[in-house]
């Protein structure tokens, strides 16, 4: 059973916490028991990173007590996130094995304040799930126009594209997962957007500095239809769609 002096605790409670850090001494290697150099080790929370020498080697000091998340980086190799638990005992030695990767690996970071669409540098409004299907309409444009900043150009029942922020036509770009849909929809409002609301996953409107991404032609917006075009699985699924409008006597069927 361990006991604490009286000058321990003091000295614990003056000295501060970085002076009773500990230290970690790891090996980044593959699965065959080689060595990965030049992988990029950081300590996520404290802002340290070291790289690994020639045998895969490496030091980090200065650890807090406590859960630290470690990540490693290597050209080839997927990235490895794993935690380590930290004690007052003694300093660490570890392993860590790195597995190859084919693909590229691609590390998304978003911020830890909750902002709104107006205080983002990127504001992306997102229309799926339920809501979605109510605001689901015969148009693309028209099934927008509850999203503030975008209404409808309306041109009759079959033809209505979308405007973003006063601007339409060749200035807001229709996507479909990602690519340019390029219809004959930008030349005259007489005419429909290929892509469907009916068969969308979700729609993704994106304004200000966030268009950039697709080019430098869309400066009013761009309306990304996330469908499900691109399968992936094999499974059958099927949906269908029954409207109906007094005002004209509109009585649409979608079997999708």
């Amino acid at each position: 059973m361990y006991r604490v002096t009286k000058i321990a605790a003091m000295l614990a409670s003056i000295l501060p916490v970085s002076l009773m850090a500990q230290t970690l001494q790891g090996v980044v290697q593959d699965k065959d028991g080689s060595a990965v150099a030049n992988a990029e080790v950081e300590i996520e929370g404290i802002g340290k990173t070291v790289v690994t020498d020639d045998s895969g080697r490496f030091e980090v000091d200065g650890l807090p007590e406590g859960i630290n998340e470690l990540h490693i980086v290597a050209p080839g190799f997927a990235h490895l996130h794993q935690d380590i638990n930290v004690t007052e005992q003694q300093d660490l030695s570890m392993t860590f094995t790195v597995q190859r990767s084919a693909i590229e690996v691609i590390d998304i970071v978003a911020t830890p304040i909750h902002m709104s669409a107006m205080e983002s540098a990127a504001p992306v409004s997102v229309l799926g799930g339920e809501a979605l299907r109510r605001q689901q309409a015969a148009t693309l444009g028209d099934s927008l126009e509850k999203i503030a900043g975008v209404h409808t150009n309306f041109h009759a029942n079959v033809a209505s594209t979308p405007v973003i922020r006063g601007l339409s036509g060749p200035r807001v770009l229709i996507a479909q997962n990602g690519l340019d849909v390029s219809d004959v929809s930008r030349v005259g409002p007489d005419h429909a957007v290929a892509s469907e609301a009916s068969t969308a996953q979700q729609i993704e409107v994106l304004r200000g500095p966030a268009t950039l991404f697709y080019g430098s032609g869309a400066i009013g917006g761009v309306v990304n239809v996330v469908d499900g075009r691109i399968p992936l699985d094999n499974t059958t699924r099927g949906e269908w769609l029954l409207e109906s409008n007094s005002v004209d006597e509109k009585n649409s069927l979608l079997l999708i």
